[in-house]
């Protein structure tokens, strides 16, 4: 029979949830910088049917102005065209004058040419909006696509935050548990310690300090409020480090009421509160070191607001 297997560790754990934290973060990252790119977009979109609703209007008048000079040129084809030659011969012939007859003859001829080039120009301007109204309408058809898929990448990305996030409270949830799991295992075993003849930690090489050991949770007198207050994420230490030396040198007691910073200088008072309740602090060690967590709290200062795993909190800096 296998032996079953082990629940990860919350150290294990807090890695994962690093890890996860900061893919969710970039995938929001990604999601603003697409929602610019779809905000320019859309703006593009807005000036190409401006240009497309332009183009269709040079061209419906160009082509009115194309069917006008049409009509007018079409008509004096045929007026020339019922002269026939006996009638040409006639005009001719019935002049005063045949050089008045061969300048109405050329006067005609000169009128079709000119409707002609009249015509070619019209019918030239006309294609040339058609040309303009393609390729805008190629251009419309374009940004639209280029929309559609930024838009699907948008959804795809909006899907994926939200299993992120999924994910990050669901790891939060399990480290919590890890933590009160492990702590309670380290509580179990220091109360067998306790309850032992020899209280001595052999590895430690010093006397364990147990529930009777308390620490005030009040400032030294004449400390007093700086207006500077820290926000973020907290959790709390005990039974592993119980004994054990901290960054400033002490013996660490899980019963007082201490808390370790990354840099804030040793022996400086906080006025941690959580839900409502508040415990002051002082700092004798340096943490916590697991993902954007700003304090690392004592057994005793978490029971005392009531924190079991890790939550947010205000912490004021007294002085």
């Amino acid at each position: 029979m296998e032996p079953a297997a082990q629940p990860p560790t919350s150290d294990e754990i807090a890695g994962n949830l690093a890890q996860q934290q900061i893919a969710l973060d970039s995938s929001r990252t990604q999601l603003a910088v697409l929602d610019l790119q779809i905000s320019h977009s859309e703006t593009k979109l807005d000036q190409d049917r401006m240009v497309l609703a332009d183009a269709r209007t040079q061209l419906q008048n160009a082509e009115d102005a194309y069917d006008a000079t049409l009509n007018l040129y079409e008509g004096r084809i045929t007026a020339i065209y019922k002269i026939g030659d006996s009638e040409l011969y006639q005009l001719l012939f019935s002049s005063e004058d045949v050089s008045v007859a061969l300048d109405r003859i050329s006067y005609l001829s000169t009128i079709s040419e000119n409707d002609r080039r009249l015509v070619d120009q019209v019918q030239a301007q006309a294609e040339q909006v058609r040309r303009l109204h393609e390729q805008v309408d190629n251009m419309k058809q374009a940004s639209a696509q280029g929309m559609n898929a930024l838009m699907r990448q948008r959804a795809d990305l909006v899907q994926q935050i939200q299993t992120g996030q999924s994910n990050v409270d669901k790891s939060m949830t399990d480290l919590a548990a890890a933590e009160q799991r492990e702590n309670d295992e380290e509580t179990q075993r220091l109360a067998a310690q306790e309850a032992s003849p020899d209280r001595m930690d052999p590895s430690a090489g010093i006397s364990m300090m147990g529930p009777s050991v308390i620490v005030s949770p009040n400032p030294p007198a004449g400390l007093q409020p700086t207006g500077a207050v820290l926000r973020g994420v907290a959790s709390w230490y005990g039974p592993g480090f119980q004994g054990h030396h901290t960054a400033n040198g002490e013996i660490y007691n899980m019963y007082g009421y201490t808390a370790a910073h990354k840099y804030l200088p040793f022996n400086t008072w906080l006025k941690v509160t959580y839900n409502g309740r508040s415990v002051f602090v002082r700092i004798n060690d340096r943490g916590p070191y697991v993902g954007s967590r700003i304090l690392d709290l004592s057994l005793a200062s978490a029971q005392a607001i009531g924190l079991n795993g890790i939550g947010y909190v205000t912490a004021e800096i007294y002085r």
